[in-house]
């Protein structure tokens, strides 16, 4: 027999707060004045509750579904929730941080959304500065392998002659297309660094 978590209190998984909530440690997410969450701090408690909302998935289910009081395990050995472990309690949790997490996504959108940043002189909403961030690391892979391919000129030998084949785009040319690439990356990042400071979203982290 196999028992979980063996040796922790009643009050020990009850008792634990949601991520990010005030009774949570100091080093929490820290509100402005208003109560509300900078994005970077809304990020990083979005990032905490689907960690959470991982590991409270695999206590309900850890056999892929089985549930009640005794779970059977591939080796025939029996599983039944240790003392400080309740399967209703788990459950009521996973379904308030689901609830939570579903709401602080929505206000993260809506945050990304109605804020700007500057960027290539055009002012855009953040929402749209992600998709250009995701476009140019896809760019940036690409102008790579070019530069790769314009630094090599191919030599296959023949029994009459060597064939060299000499790269369509000079490596000079390829190489500055990627640092400038590179460039535009770096002030796209930046700025929405920049902006995860500043901007705030509509939800009070209590």
């Amino acid at each position: 027999r196999l028992e979980l978590w063996p040796g922790l209190t009643r009050a020990g998984f009850g008792s634990w707060p949601l991520p990010g909530g005030p009774r949570d440690s100091e080093d929490n997410a820290m509100p402005d004045d208003n109560g509300k969450l900078y994005l970077y701090e809304a990020l990083e408690l979005r990032s905490a509750y689907d960690r959470e909302i991982r590991l409270l998935g695999r206590l309900i289910n850890p056999e892929e579904g089985r549930r009640g009081a005794f779970l059977t395990e591939r080796d025939g050995a029996e599983r039944r929730p240790a003392a400080g472990f309740d399967l209703q309690d788990t459950e009521a949790r996973l379904k308030r941080i689901k609830l939570r997490r579903l709401k602080l996504n929505e206000a993260i959108q809506v945050a990304n959304f109605q804020n700007e940043i500057v960027f290539d002189g055009e002012p855009v909403s953040l929402a749209r500065a992600l998709e250009l961030r995701k476009a140019l690391l896809q760019d940036l892979e690409q102008l790579a392998e070019r530069a790769q391919e314009a630094a090599y000129v191919r030599i296959i030998h023949k029994e009459e002659r060597d064939i060299e084949k000499v790269p369509p785009r000079a490596f000079a040319d390829a190489h500055t297309d990627f640092e400038a690439a590179l460039e535009r990356l770096r002030s796209l990042v930046t700025a929405l660094h920049r902006a995860n400071h500043e901007v705030t979203v509509a939800f009070r982290d209590d």
